[in-house]
């Protein structure tokens, strides 16, 4: 009987082992079919079929076959002169602000992509559209904050040159952030309304970056005009890290409530952020 059993474990991790080896050659072909594929077609298709291939080689490089073979499919319906569209943002895993910052990006994606500026760039064009698919796929895992950051940079540089005077001269409202509870740290939803900010930001290129920060009115008053100080300099250091030169802070602490109370209210722990051209 334990024979028995020894066989039979033994050849399921066979097939077990088998299916994976196939699974890995079969994204493989994938890849190389789409690499060698003579796109045709539109400059934008051919210039998505390079990008593509380039993103399914370095997944399968990471051992990620599943997102290989999704940008190899692309790459072929790229070389064969098919409409290829960035992909939706429901097609992925995301929590709240990092889902309501990437709506708005394909977005802004599409609507250039209509654009005659883009026909006439369509190198940077393509660029927008894969390195917005790269940037959705990194977001979704979650875990390699440097390659989030190396696509969504790539997205924004390549979307802004498409159109770099409308996206200067956007006219930039308020920002408004919410701080957690006696913290530096934004709520979640400040979280993805900041990085929309610092996006703008560096496409704007204001010339000064103004902070504004308090905190709610409970608590020591000189407690709190340190606590809105310490928010200010947190808002600084990240608006300096999106390349901003002038930046000013105004910590103005436990008053001009938006919430007329004296209890811990989010709403008053906040911070009003002003780019000024």
């Amino acid at each position: 009987m334990k024979s028995i059993l020894m066989k039979r474990y033994s050849l399921t991790l066979i097939c077990a082992t088998s299916i994976l080896a196939l699974t890995a050659c079969s994204s493989t072909q994938i890849v190389d079919e789409a690499a060698m594929a003579k796109p045709s077609g539109s400059a934008f298709n051919q210039n998505l079929h390079k990008d593509y291939v380039a993103l399914a080689k370095s997944e399968l490089d990471q051992g990620d076959r599943s997102d290989a073979r999704h940008y190899a499919m692309k790459a072929k319906e790229a070389a064969a002169g098919k409409p290829v569209a960035p992909d939706q943002v429901s097609a992925r895993s995301l929590d709240a602000p990092e889902d309501k910052t990437l709506m708005a990006a394909r977005a802004r994606l599409v609507s250039a992509l209509d654009s005659s500026e883009a026909v006439k760039k369509p190198e940077q064009a393509a660029k927008a559209q894969s390195m917005f698919d790269c940037w959705l796929e990194q977001q979704e895992e979650g875990w390699q904050q440097a390659d989030i950051d190396a696509c969504r940079k790539g997205f924004d540089t390549a979307l802004a040159a498409l159109a770099p005077e409308k996206m200067a001269s956007k006219p930039m409202a308020p920002q408004t952030v919410e701080f957690k509870f006696n913290s530096t740290e934004l709520v979640p939803k400040s979280q993805g309304e900041l990085a929309d900010l610092i996006r703008e930001a560096k496409l704007a290129k204001p010339k000064t970056i103004k902070i504004i920060s308090y905190t709610d009115l409970s608590g020591d008053k000189a407690y709190n005009a340190k606590l809105a100080a310490m928010r200010g300099k947190s808002l600084e250091t990240k608006l300096m890290d999106a390349g901003a030169e002038v930046i000013k802070v105004d910590a103005r602490g436990a008053v001009d409530p938006i919430v007329d109370t004296e209890k811990p209210n989010q709403q008053n722990r906040r911070a009003v952020i002003i780019l000024e051209q």
